[in-house]
């Protein structure tokens, strides 16, 4: 029976915290870290997703049309984040007109008009 190992003596050699190397701690630290990280990330989406659905549902559109002037048409038009804008000609006349997309209000306007002569 004095040959056999203990048990105790067994277990112990196995993966003591004498046994334990560096590059071991770092890589548990490591995956404990990152562990945490993932829990955070996915509270983080739960809460984001919780708060999203209690918040106003989207804004309705409200349609707004554009009056021009008889015999002017709309010459070119461009988008910009939250704002449209169009190019307007009548005649010897000329305007731009910035449009809010989110109201439809006009937020600026400039007018020109050019010499036919020149």
């Amino acid at each position: 029976m004095s040959d056999m190992p203990h048990a105790s003596n067994a277990t112990s050699n196995v993966s003591g915290p004498e046994n334990q190397t560096r590059a071991y701690k770092a890589a548990k630290f490591a995956v404990i870290i990152l562990s945490a990280l993932i829990i955070l990330v996915l509270i983080a989406i739960v809460a984001g997703g919780v708060s999203k659905l209690r918040g106003k549902s989207a804004p309705e559109a409200n349609p707004s049309s554009v009056q021009l002037a008889p015999g002017a048409h709309i010459v070119e038009m461009q988008s910009q984040p939250g704002r449209l804008i169009l190019r307007i000609r009548n005649g010897a006349a000329e305007e731009i007109r910035i449009i809010d997309t989110q109201n439809g209000r006009l937020v600026g306007q400039v007018k020109a008009t050019f010499d036919r002569a020149r």
